[in-house]
């Protein structure tokens, strides 16, 4: 009995001293929803009256060249300051003839794009900047994969919000599942639902993007588009990249509905490792430097449109 309680005691010591020594080497000033969070101890977002994560939006300054970006998560900017998002960049480096509107908004996907369009266009914008992300092309009919957990639900769930070191146990186990085909991979069950362009969901996913460009160009307002590739599915310098269909597909509507497409891909596979990108070990959101890339390739490709 004595060996037990000593083991049980010697195994709990061993995984303190893992999880103290796991936090501090990811110590990162980047706030998100779990474990991660208490490395960090980042504040909470403040948010305007309607709900982004903006300042106060004023009446339309007649002098003053609009430009409403609408997005997911990758907008909205987790784990990073106001000031370093590429919206914020970008309005900063326009200058005081500009102003640049943040509407992201987490876990939105096209559908939700699209029904923001009718708040955000009340607002008289001069141009529509839609951010897109891998996953906003997902349907409602999509079941996304899902591993099976390391431990029984509701003590998988606890030790997720807990423990980093618990975090990297259970994504080491979420990959091996795949690796030994017990559960598909997220790359692969993209593929099987989108990549025929012919293919239901695929048609209604990619519809819904021209729907989006139609709107707002029945409004009279000129829009273009911004993908983020997965950096947590990219190799050294970008290889093995296995989402790249969806940018060739957006590419190709965008040129059919010709707007003009900034696709991320090739300058974040140029940083050479992807990693350099994230906001935390944990957690592949674009971080400040990402964010930097993106406001340089936004800037150069829309900067003759929007010049005053």
């Amino acid at each position: 009995m004595y060996r037990v309680a000593a083991s049980a005691v010697a195994i709990a010591a061993a995984f303190a001293v893992a999880e103290c020594t796991t936090r501090l080497a990811y110590r990162q000033n980047t706030p998100r929803g779990h474990a991660a969070d208490l490395v960090a101890g980042g504040s909470t977002p403040s948010l305007n009256s309607l709900g982004f994560r903006e300042r106060r939006i004023e009446p339309k300054d007649p002098n003053r060249f609009r430009i409403a970006v609408i997005g997911d998560s990758f907008s909205w900017g987790p784990g990073i300051q106001e000031h370093e998002r590429f919206s914020n960049l970008l309005d900063v480096q326009l200058g005081a003839r500009y102003e640049v509107l943040n509407f992201g908004m987490p876990g939105h996907t096209m559908p939700e794009h699209v029904e923001e369009l009718g708040p955000v266009l009340k607002l008289n914008p001069d141009f529509v900047l839609l951010q897109l992300y891998i996953n906003n092309f997902e349907t409602p009919g999509m079941r996304r994969p899902s591993a099976y957990p390391l431990l029984p639900a509701d003590l998988n769930a606890r030790l997720t919000e807990a423990s980093l070191v618990y975090q990297l146990l259970a994504d080491r186990w979420a990959q091996l599942q795949e690796s030994l085909g017990l559960v598909d991979s997220y790359a692969r069950y993209l593929a099987r639902h989108l990549r025929d362009p012919d293919s239901p969901d695929s048609r209604e996913a990619f519809g819904t993007l021209r729907q989006f460009i139609r709107r707002t160009r029945t409004a009279g307002v000129p829009t273009g588009a911004v993908l983020f590739p997965a950096t947590d599915s990219m190799g050294p310098n970008g290889l093995d990249y296995p989402f790249g269909f969806i940018h060739d597909r957006v590419r190709a509507i965008c040129a059919e509905e010709h707007i003009v497409f900034v696709d991320l891909l090739g300058p974040f596979a140029s940083a050479g490792d992807p990693h350099s990108l994230w906001i935390t070990p944990f957690d592949a959101h674009p971080n400040a430097l990402a964010n930097r890339r993106a406001a340089a390739e936004i800037l150069r490709a829309f900067a003759a449109s929007w010049r005053r």
